[in-house]
């Protein structure tokens, strides 16, 4: 690939976490009447960070076909992976109906409370997410050089 790192997957999935944090911080604070020109800059963000979802879903399976999984890890990978998945398709959600909300200029009342509830979700679910690839890295390895260069156990890889 050339100038891109390799594994490309670590190298993205912090994209999705901070946008998706600090989109929901800005709008957070956008409520306020003093605050409000940060409106714009929060869908902005949960724009990229949709992207950045997209972005890491696809780098974490083309980084499973090619990562050693110790058996211990297996099921957690499974889990990290569902989740992946979900987590990108709610950050998708998240960000067009930001983004519906600020084309309509109904980015007040009970609309904006009700996207701003399903960003926290998305941002906790995407954070527990980064949790749960922090556990396979740490806790097993997975992804490392030392476990890489270990035989595949049992037959299975």
């Amino acid at each position: 690939m050339g100038f891109l790192p390799e594994p490309l997957h670590p190298a993205v999935i912090h994209f999705p976490i901070a946008l998706s944090l600090v989109a929901l911080l800005l709008d957070l604070v956008s409520r306020h009447r003093r605050a409000h020109s940060l409106a714009p800059a929060g869908g902005v963000l949960m724009a990229l960070a949709a992207l950045g979802g997209i972005a890491a879903t696809l780098t974490g399976q083309a980084a499973e076909e090619e990562a050693v999984v110790p058996r211990a890890a297996k099921a957690l990978l499974e889990r990290h992976e569902e989740l992946g998945e979900i987590a990108m398709w709610v950050l998708i959600a998240a960000a067009l109906v930001r983004l519906a909300l600020a084309w309509r200029g109904a980015f007040r009342g009970v609309l904006a409370w009700a996207y701003l509830a399903l960003a926290i979700g998305a941002a906790a679910l995407v954070g527990y997410q980064g949790y749960l690839g922090g556990e396979l890295v740490f806790r097993h390895g997975v992804g490392t050089a030392p476990v890489q260069r270990q035989p595949p156990s049992g037959g299975e890889s």
